[in-house]
């Protein structure tokens, strides 16, 4: 019979385990089943809810409505993003877009049916009930099986016929049989084979002494189509490729009873296995892709320095020690040597240090000690094609105790001929050859660049003091500077570039750098191993501003210590085989570059928030309120690697102050006191070694208060604008009525100035008029006053010049000197008259009175000369008749003209009379008297029409009347002489009654 079972059994990997309980993120310590959804997060279901992982963190669901937070198996297709577990009677959870919720179950996927009055519970893992006389059904897509204890019955789903296998499916209360492809696979004890069943019919079988083992036990998941054997500790996974079982040993746990196991997942893609305990939780065993090896039980601590590689598989320790990545090779048994330095020479024999000479081993003599030079501290060596170099230390002791570096140049490849010495004034650490006619020498203080020609020293650091730990010169010539606590540098056109740290500082104590063929460098340091493009090193040493993303393996990598050795001339080694070694605290640390995985994540999530510690669910859009006090955004990342190299940032764009922000291993990006309105934030998360990054964009909408709505807004800008053009109306009509009563007030004052102006102008014309008519009069006055005046002189002196008069002469002299005084006596009486009149007039106010009560008064002065004369005056004005006229000047006009009348009339009678013609009054006094003739009447007519010019005749006709016409034209009145038919004289008054302001 033809073996087709083939066994590959592969040395055990390495792994490191972390352990998840009640503790540390497990609702409950019973882990029932594992499985992986399509968008990358693992799923465990305990009897105490169900748990997403992500790779960092646990988010436990179990507040289902559900009478039970009890879960078993997972069934369904994860590919269809439609996972299931059972829970209630004829209820399950759904796992869909990556959060459970209640829903029917999967109609082929009941928790138990009936067929043939016996009942039969779904089988799609391990998990057994553990009851006793239990029937099982397998659901394939084509088929369905029926396991009883003796019997194997499989039913097609399209033709409903059955084939029927009398086996013994059930062992000790379990079923024995898996799936794998669709294939079923039935372990036969009897025959000691696996028997492959096809549609219910054998198709085949394999022999394998594990399967056969009573003490093996196997882990299966028909949803995860993987199939684990669990022997003596040892986890072995089993697949089904081109007709082929193939089983392979993963790794052995120690100390662990293994009974417990009740589910597994193996993560091909982070390689790691998930293994779930009844009582213990969860055990995440990560499978590394290094190896380190210690030194064996019989030798001291494994603390490493600098090694040499050995042949193109291992290396050689300063302890003489010879390791491969499997174990401990041999031993050449160096004693005493200093760990720090060991060189080859040409010939491949290795120069060390040993207490204060330099020791050579031999390799022709199986590396037997001599010494190849006494008394001499060698720090480094090297060679080219004809000449040797060599770096010691040597003490000076001044005020202190201080070591100073010698360069050696020897002249062939010996150490027999010094063909040159430079000494360098700090203690040496590192050198390399620059070129042909230079060398780099690090030291406790400096880098120094050193003329091999010249002999000159020059300092590259300038006054900074920079402890150098290593140099390397990469595969494009560029030469690489390590310090201690300062990071790493690179050397161009002699000048120093700094190189950016890691986000945890980790690179500032770096070691050296081991270059792979696809131009990564992997630089050891005090914390963990880094793994960074030397091109983007490169573009930031261009730019000063390119993002250098460094990625870390830590002791969850495979390693016992994450501390790292430099301080040696060689603190890593290169093997033939493409494997790389690195000296530790504890062990020795071999890799293949080209091999080891470095994982990023896939996709990102950003649907979930925690609004005032109450999580919310949302998509593109994230609703908040202004009264949310703090919003914490998760990014769901499914990683299952060192979370230190989840690079994810984000910022809140649209911002002044954006800027990206690191996002910390939670996940979680806070933010509080965010303003109304649209905000976007974005994330991104590097995904590849090429510095690719991935970005997620979510919309958060933070609604107004009313009063911050658009609507509002512009309600309240045209409630404002109304209220500024009412105002503003307002004010102009304000202004407008402030300006019409400015207006009014200067029309009012413009016109009282008008008026005044005009009534200046009228008594200005009035003042030129009367100031001519007093020059007249003054004129006639001086020329009528002369005669009488001379007269009486003339006649004084005659009667003084003669001494001889007579009676009659003398009566006749005084009657002369009589008449001329009284006449000029009557003259400067009416002069005064009206010289007061004027005066009174300038400063008379105006005021209403009745012209009734005048006359009286004028009747009354008047009455006793008139009863002399047997004369009546008759006052027929009307006693109603209030005027405005002056007082002063009416009075005196009146008295004059009812003097003349009184005067002039004998027996008879002086009648007074008013009358009112539309805006003037007219007062008449007529008498009965002689009369005035028709040359008096014309001539004061005459005057009275050309006042201005006329000659005035005062001494012909006296004074009264030109007094009376004077007056007349201050109040603006006029008279009018009329000869009576009978006797007497008319005068007619016709006066203006107004109000003067």
């Amino acid at each position: 019979m033809f073996l087709l079972l083939i066994s590959s059994n592969i040395y055990c990997q390495r792994y490191t385990i972390q352990l998840y309980n009640t503790d540390n993120g497990l609702p409950q310590n019973s882990v029932k089943d594992i499985i992986k959804d399509k968008y990358g997060f693992i799923w465990i279901t305990t009897e105490n809810g169900i748990v997403r992982y992500d790779g960092n963190n646990f988010l436990v669901y179990k507040n289902f409505p559900l009478t039970s937070q009890r879960f078993t198996y997972f069934y369904g297709h994860p590919e269809k993003d439609s996972i299931y577990t059972t829970g209630d009677f004829e209820k399950a959870v759904l796992l869909h877009a990556k959060f459970p919720k209640v829903a029917k179950p999967l109609k082929d996927f009941t928790t138990f049916l009936t067929k043939e009055n016996s009942h039969y519970f779904l089988y799609c893992s391990n998990f057994s009930y553990g009851a006793t006389s239990v029937n099982f059904y397998i659901n394939f897509k084509e088929g369905r099986y029926y396991i009883k204890e003796n019997a194997l019955t499989y039913v097609d789903s399209q033709s409903k016929a059955e084939e029927n296998l009398q086996i013994k499916p059930i062992y000790n209360n379990a079923p024995r049989v898996f799936a794998i492809n669709e294939i079923l696979f039935y372990i036969d004890f009897q025959s000691k084979k696996v028997i492959k069943i096809e549609k219910g019919k054998i198709t085949g079988s394999y022999r394998s002494p594990l399967f056969i083992d009573p003490k093996t036990k196997i882990l299966w998941s028909q949803v995860n189509n993987q199939v684990f054997i669990v022997n003596k500790n040892t986890i072995y996974y089993c697949n089904y490729e081109k007709g082929e079982l193939k089983i392979s040993r993963l790794f052995q746990l120690n100390n662990v009873k293994d009974e417990n196991f009740i589910s597994a997942y193996y993560d091909k893609s982070y390689k790691k296995f998930y293994l779930g305990s009844s009582i213990n939780g969860l055990q995440i065993i990560s499978l590394s892709d290094f190896t380190t090896i210690t030194r064996p039980l019989s030798k001291p601590e494994s603390n490493f320095y600098s090694i040499l590689p050995y042949n193109n598989s291992s290396v050689i320790t300063a302890f003489g020690e010879i390791y491969d990545r499997n174990s401990f090779v041999t031993d050449k048994k160096f004693k005493d040597i200093s760990p720090f330095i060991m060189a080859y020479d040409h010939s491949g024999n290795i120069i060390t240090q040993k207490t204060n000479d330099v020791m050579i081993y031999q390799k022709a003599t199986s590396y037997q000690d001599s010494v190849l030079l006494k008394n001499f501290s060698l720090k480094d060596f090297f060679f080219d094609q004809n000449k040797y170099y060599a770096l010691f230390s040597i003490l000076k002791i001044n005020q202190f105790p201080e070591f100073k570096g010698v360069l050696t140049v020897y002249k062939d490849k010996s150490f027999k001929h010094p063909e040159r010495k430079i000494f360098i004034n700090s203690e040496p650490r590192k050198f390399i050859k620059f070129d042909q006619n230079h060398v780099l020498v690090g030291t406790a203080k400096a880098l120094y660049k050193v003329s091999l020609k010249t002999n000159e020293i020059r300092n590259l650091i300038g006054k900074n003091e920079v402890f150098i730990r290593n140099i390397i010169q990469s595969k494009d010539g560029n030469f690489w500077i390590m310090t201690l606590g300062k990071g790493f540098y690179l050397l161009k056109n002699d000048r120093l570039i700094k190189m950016p740290y890691d986000i945890n500082n980790n690179i500032s104590s770096s070691h050296t750098i081991l270059e792979d063929p696809r131009g990564f460098f992997w630089i050891p340091t005090n914390n963990g191993l880094y793994k960074v493009l030397e091109s983007h090193l490169l573009q930031y040493a261009k730019d000063n501003a390119s993002k250098v993303n460094y990625y870390r393996f830590s002791k969850n990598s495979g390693f016992n210590t994450n501390e790292f050795n430099g301080g040696s001339n060689i603190c890593g080694s290169r093997l033939e085989n493409g494997e790389f070694v690195l000296p530790s605290l504890n062990g020795l640390v071999f890799f293949n570059p080209l091999k080891v995985n470095t994982y990023y994540p896939k996709n990102m999530y950003v649907e979930r928030a925690a609004i005032d510690n109450k999580e919310q669910r949302f998509t593109e859009n994230l609703y908040l309120n202004q009264e949310s006090n703090r919003v914490d955004i998760f990014i769901d990342v499914p990683y299952y690697s060192n979370p230190d190299n989840l690079v994810i940032e984000a910022k809140l764009s649209g911002m002044p102050t954006a800027k990206w922000e690191t996002v910390g291993k939670d996940g979680k990006f806070s933010i509080s006191n965010l303003g109304y309105g649209n905000h976007t934030f974005v994330v991104k998360m590097l995904v590849s070694d090429k510095g690719k990054f991935i970005y997620k964009k979510i919309n958060i909408i933070i609604s107004p208060y009313f009063y911050q709505t658009l609507w509002f807004k512009i309600l309240a800008f045209t409630i404002i604008l109304l209220l500024l053009y009412f105002l503003i109306r307002w004010r102009i009509n304000f202004l407008k009525k402030k300006n019409n009563e400015l207006e009014e007030i200067v029309n009012s004052r413009t016109k009282s100035l008008s008026d005044t102006v005009e009534k200046l102008e009228i008594t200005k014309t009035q003042l030129h008029k009367e100031i001519e008519q007093q020059k007249k009069l003054i004129g006639t006055i001086s020329h009528d006053i002369t005669t009488p005046v001379k007269f009486i002189a003339m006649t004084a002196k005659e009667v003084l010049d003669k001494n001889d008069f007579n009676e009659q002469r003398m009566k006749k002299i005084l009657n002369s000197v009589y008449k001329s005084s009284d006449q000029l006596y009557n003259f400067t009486i009416t002069l005064k008259e009206y010289a007061d009149i004027y005066s009174h007039y300038r400063s008379d106010k105006t005021e209403l009175y009745s012209l009734y009560m005048l006359i009286e008064d004028k009747k009354i002065l008047f009455s006793e000369i008139a009863e002399n004369n047997n004369t009546v005056i008759i006052n027929n004005v009307d006693p109603s008749l209030l005027i405005w006229i002056s007082k002063n000047i009416l009075s005196a006009i009146i008295h004059n003209l009812i003097d003349n009348s009184v005067k002039y009339t004998e027996n008879g009678t002086i009648t007074i009379k008013s009358e009112i013609v539309e805006e003037d009054i007219t007062l008449l006094i007529k008498d009965t008297g002689i009369g005035m003739d028709e040359k008096k009447i014309e001539y004061y007519t005459r005057l009275q029409d050309n006042i201005e010019n006329e000659k005035l005749l005062l001494q012909k006709y006296g004074m009264g009347l030109h007094l009376v016409l004077q007056l007349l034209q201050m109040i603006q009145g006029k008279i009018i002489f009329t000869k009576n038919k009978l006797q007497g004289t008319s005068f007619k008054l016709v006066l203006k009654n107004k109000k003067d302001d």
